[in-house]
């Protein structure tokens, strides 16, 4: 099976994690809960935007951010 190319481009960015923080991540892709780190990440982030608290800042008057689109 192919790797499903993203029509959306995509950027690398580089974190750091604590250890325990990892460990527990890693925890949920080992039970099949996430793919890899990376989709939980994605997931985790997407979730955290799309709280309420957070809206109004994304409510921005610059219209030049770009609109995310689906997974």
């Amino acid at each position: 099976m192919g790797r499903r190319r993203s029509k959306v481009p995509l950027e690398r960015i580089a974190i750091r994690f604590p250890s325990e923080l990892l460990m527990r991540m890693d925890k949920l892709v080992e039970r099949g809960v996430f793919k890899n780190r990376s989709h939980l990440v994605k997931a985790a982030i997407e979730e955290l935007l799309r709280d309420p608290k957070y809206q109004e800042a994304l409510r921005d008057k610059d219209e030049d951010f770009p609109a995310m689109r689906g997974r």
